[in-house]
């Protein structure tokens, strides 16, 4: 099967006969009928019921149309991301961050920033700083990191300075001496044992601490050195010494601390972008580019400058050789897909060529020609072999999806055939978003996909992968809940929609629910509904870590298995739950949803996919979700 038999398969189902067909096409009418009959040969099916007035499809054609659409959507998708890849507009970027950059909310922006002037980067965030951090680059489980200045004990990494935080402050416990001071001198401090971090994970930091202290005279009575920044505080917190930290930290800090400026000492730490010596993909250059623009502009305006201009964002790819009004679709054949993905396996043009039972020449020939209408180089050559450009691994990740949507092409036809319902299952949680994303779902199918029954499931989030694997659904419409690594196996996620968990859900007859906004403290002494760890662990342990880090115990008395029961126990006044920014406007009956001060989280819904997915009525609802979803 080849492109143009779904090209021509498409014109003739527009037309609806195979004169117009012809003629939009370009192409003779009998050349166009041997074409469509090798197709029903091939799938084993008749596509189209021949009448008077033309053509119809029949059951096992509404099918192979729908998918035929998709296949070449995908294959100008496949083009425009490899373009996209070769120019640092898409792709994906892990950023590790250190509690400074997540405690400043510099992330947050990040985020922002590349939503808005990128949106095809996909962005992931885990945490991580000091040897955690440079772990987490040299292993590729991070991209970029945003820390300290890398040292030449790491040749493999290269770093870029982008600011200075201003350690300027102490932290001390509020039930010290030294608390109620407004302002603080070393000479305050001389008698007090420091809290540092050890020399194992931030040698420099240390070094560069003591330093400093010498160059002012000043020496701790004792100091202290633990791993963790959390360590830290929790020692200062629980009386045994006083600790540095910035402006910009004051969310790290507890009720139960103070942070007092410093009036003599202000030590610079400087704050860095690390990335890997070799990377070579445009996109990470592009996130680089980014943050580091994002900072400089803050910094002006902190200091009261201008900040600099912000270029615009690089223009459109450049329009493949044929024309500006062809879409690689029209040009573009499953050759050009086979013999660049077999030349990518394999290695080198030889290999493949012999794999193919063809010859090297024609092979070359063939990736030369998807080259030219990508407009993008996709393979890099070598004496040894080749390897793939950016562009061209985006576009060898696609190539396999188109590939394997083909081959399972057939066996729709047939099942079509036999007069079995085109069926999709999708499952989603009880969430104002994802209500409003399943009735436009139903809206625009009822429209374009009349022949398709969906079918919608309510499930929970961490029984979403379990039953994606074992084929009970067909997608998966989950919070944007972490889930573990054998959750997620055989999976593809992606987010839908951004929210954040920010207010506490409470009954219309709460008093508290009367109040414009409420603190932690507020709730202190009203029951937390929630789930047990054993639901969601992941999920479980980032709230109650953000808790902790508040300080803020809250009142457990029992667990519930899911959200309905968690807020029919809220509406009937039984205790407070974690609520989403957007409840605010639809909060669960009976509940209101009120802003929390110190809780903010992101949060959002995902899209769960089967990794192996190729049936073509699926991904098109996977893709009308993720276009709908854009509206949201």
């Amino acid at each position: 099967m080849e492109l143009r038999h779904l090209r021509y398969f498409v014109a003739v189902a527009d037309e609806a006969t195979f004169v117009a067909a012809a003629r939009r096409l370009g192409v003779a009418q009998p050349a166009l009928t041997r074409q469509i009959h090798a197709l029903e040969r091939e799938l084993d099916a008749e596509l189209l019921e021949r009448t008077p007035r033309g053509v119809r499809l029949t059951p096992a054609g509404d099918v192979v149309l729908t998918s035929a659409r998709h296949i070449l959507h995908q294959v100008d998708d496949a083009v425009d991301r490899a373009r996209g890849a070769g120019r640092g507009t898409v792709g994906r970027c892990v950023i590790c961050a250190g509690v400074r950059s997540l405690a400043s909310g510099l992330i947050s922006r990040i985020i922002e920033r590349l939503r808005e002037r990128f949106p095809d980067v996909e962005l992931g965030v885990v945490e991580g700083a000091l040897d955690r951090q440079i772990n987490a680059l040299r292993l590729g489980e991070a991209d970029i990191g945003i820390g300290l200045p890398i040292t030449d004990e790491f040749p493999d990494l290269t770093s870029r300075t982008i600011d200075q935080d201003v350690f300027d402050c102490a932290v001390i416990a509020a039930s010290h001496r030294l608390a109620s001071h407004a302002r603080l001198s070393l000479s305050d401090l001389s008698g007090e044992t420091f809290i540092g971090y050890s020399s194992g994970v931030a040698a420099d930091v240390s070094r560069m601490i003591r330093t400093e202290f010498a160059r002012h005279g000043f020496t701790p009575a004792a100091v202290r050195e633990h791993d963790q920044i959390f360590a830290v505080i929790a020692a200062v917190e629980a009386g045994q010494g006083w600790t540095l930290l910035n402006e910009d930290g004051r969310s790290l800090v507890a009720r139960t601390m103070k942070l007092i400026p410093i009036a003599d000492f202000a030590f610079r730490l400087p704050h860095a972008l690390i990335w890997r010596a070799d990377e070579r993909r445009p996109t990470i250059f592009t996130v680089l580019e980014e943050i580091a623009s994002l900072v400089c502009g803050e910094r002006a305006a902190r200091d009261g400058r201008e900040p600099p201009p912000h270029g615009p964002a690089p223009a459109e790819p450049s329009t493949p050789s044929e024309g500006a009004d062809v879409r690689p679709s029209a040009v573009l054949e499953m050759r050009h897909l086979r013999y660049y993905c077999s030349v990518v396996e394999a290695g080198s043009f030889g290999r493949a060529a012999e794999q193919l039972g063809l010859t090297q020449p024609a092979v070359s020939r063939q990736v030369a020609d998807l080259e030219r209408i990508v407009a993008v180089p996709l393979l890099e050559r070598a004496a040894r072999g080749v390897s793939t450009t950016p562009a061209g691994d985006s576009f060898s990740r696609s190539a396999r999806r188109i590939l394997d949507e083909v081959r399972a092409l057939s066996s729709e036809t047939q099942r079509a055939r036999r007069g079995a319902a085109a069926r999709c299952v999708v499952a989603g949680v009880p969430s104002p978003l994802a209500r409003n994303l399943f009735t436009s779902l139903l809206r625009d199918v009822d429209a374009e996909l009349p022949d398709l029954k969906l079918v919608f499931e309510d499930l929970a989030t961490p029984a979403q992968p379990p039953a994606l694997r074992a084929g009970y659904i067909d997608l998966g419409v989950c919070h944007a809940s972490p889930l573990g690594a054998l959750e997620e196996q055989r999976i593809e996620r992606s987010r839908l929609a951004s929210d954040t968990m920010n207010c506490a859900l409470l009954s219309e007859t709460s008093p508290l629910a009367r109040l414009p906004e409420i603190s932690l403290r507020d709730l202190a002494d009203v029951p937390f509904l929630f789930g047990d760890r054993s639901f969601q662990p992941a999920l479980y342990d980032e709230v109650f870590d953000i808790f902790d880090q508040r300080n803020f115990k809250p009142r457990v008395d029992a667990t519930y298995p899911g959200l309905r029961t968690v807020w029919a126990l809220v509406a009937d006044g039984h205790g407070w739950a974690l609520g989403f920014a957007s409840q605010c406007d639809a909060p669960p009956s009976g509940t209101i949803a009120v802003p929390l001060k110190e809780f903010s989280m992101p949060w959002g819904l995902d899209l769960l996919t089967r990794a192996e997915e190729s049936r073509s009525l699926v991904l098109d609802v996977a893709d009308r979700l993720r276009q709908l979803a854009k509206s949201i």
